[in-house]
């Protein structure tokens, strides 16, 4: 008789399933990104294919609150999906087919990092240890942190760009088996809500809230490598700047974790913001290595805790919600992901273009934050039962 899964065990599952389609699987294209560009991609036409990636994953966050049958089977798919496409990127040459695998790469990655959340939180909500959730988010973290230290490496020995695809394939390769044993929760038919739930206001703040911060983030996460390759005296710190991104992203869920247990979820994500917005600036304000040290390290230790501290104050605002509610938080994070390479792509051959971005990016952090205060209005609460998985 086959034992549950414990909770070490799914944790392990979980943190593999993330690193695989999130540290790697998406992020992987941030460092590569300057070695293509130097090889002949234009920023404009990299800024459309990071926008493809987050069109995918839009699609596959909507497929989740959509699709209601067997979850697992899915998971597994989006995963070996995800590799594939990682190792289609090298066997190609043109921008439009690294659009369309970075699409393909998009969807399973938003099928199977809500899917991959849901899983660890309903496991960690029977066990009442919740706290321990930020440990999950810890594999987007070691993700970056491995596939820049790769291409940092691959740089120094004049490898090409290809090498940089091969080498994160194999990474998410060796975390494919842990991550496969990742199990659906179990829940009792008699939980499951059988009518529509009421419209929640609060959530719908906070999401728009996290919408904005999907904006926010993104120009960085996705271009700051590039911009600090493109600084004259700083391309050598291309690679390390999103090695330390990744580095101060892994402890940073359970610091947040720890902080919003004290001050609250709404308190601690408007810190957060307000830190990013700090770290967005600092390297076109600030400038020169300080700029992007700070930059990398607010970048890194913020916007793993925002997840976390959104898909929490979500999940109180709509406790019938479940995967559901991380889907329609991952579907407005996807679009604000979308708008931002774009922007990024059509100030592309402006002096300043890239300047302008980071501060539109900050922007939309204000934005967002404000929209955060809103939440906190008053509102009719909903039924408190258990939560969906």
């Amino acid at each position: 008789m086959k034992h549950p899964p414990t909770l070490v065990q799914t944790l392990f599952a979980g943190i593999a399933c993330v690193m695989i389609v999130h540290g790697i699987g998406r992020f992987a294209y941030t460092p590569i990104l300057p070695l293509m560009v130097e090889s002949g991609l234009s920023l404009k036409q990299g800024g459309w294919v990071a926008s493809a990636n987050y069109v995918g994953y839009l699609l596959g966050a909507l497929f989740t609150i959509c699709y209601q049958g067997r979850r697992r089977p899915w998971l597994r798919g989006a995963l070996l999906i995800n590799i594939l496409t990682l190792l289609g990127m090298p066997l190609v040459q043109s921008w439009p087919s690294w659009a369309v695998l970075r699409f393909v790469a998009g969807i399973s990655n938003g099928i199977a990092f809500v899917y991959a959340s849901t899983f660890v939180f309903a496991y960690l909500a029977q066990a009442n240890r919740m706290a321990l959730s930020g440990l999950l988010y810890a594999g987007v973290g070691l993700g970056i942190a491995f596939s820049g230290t790769l291409v940092s490496l691959l740089t120094q020995m004049q490898g090409h760009w290809e090498s940089g695809w091969w080498a994160a394939a194999g990474l998410c390769a060796l975390a494919l088996w842990p991550a496969m044993q990742l199990s659906e929760p179990p829940l009792p038919s008699a939980q499951r809500p059988t009518s529509a739930r009421p419209a929640n206001s609060q959530l719908t703040w906070v999401a728009l809230g996290y919408g904005c911060s999907g904006l926010g983030y993104i120009v960085s996460a996705t271009f700051l490598p590039t911009l600090v390759r493109q600084t004259p005296g700083l391309a050598d710190w291309a690679a390390a700047s999103w090695v330390l991104v990744g580095l101060a992203a892994i402890p940073s869920t359970l610091f947040w974790s720890w902080l919003m247990q004290r001050i609250g979820e709404l308190r601690a994500l408007l810190l957060a913001y307000g830190l990013q917005i700090i770290g967005i600036l600092a390297p076109v304000h600030i400038g020169g290595l300080p700029g992007v040290l700070l930059g990398a390290l607010l970048l890194g230790s913020t916007f793993l805790g925002i997840v976390v501290m959104a898909v929490t104050l979500a999940r109180r605002y709509d406790p019938l919600g479940g995967s559901r509610t991380v889907g329609l938080l991952t579907l407005v994070y996807g679009t604000g992901q979308i708008i931002g390479p774009l922007i990024t792509a059509s100030l592309a051959h402006h002096p300043q273009g890239m300047a302008h971005s980071l501060e539109i990016a900050a922007g939309s952090l204000l934005v967002g934050a404000i929209l955060l205060i809103k939440s906190a209005q008053p509102a009719r609460p909903l039924p408190q039962q258990l939560p969906q998985t």
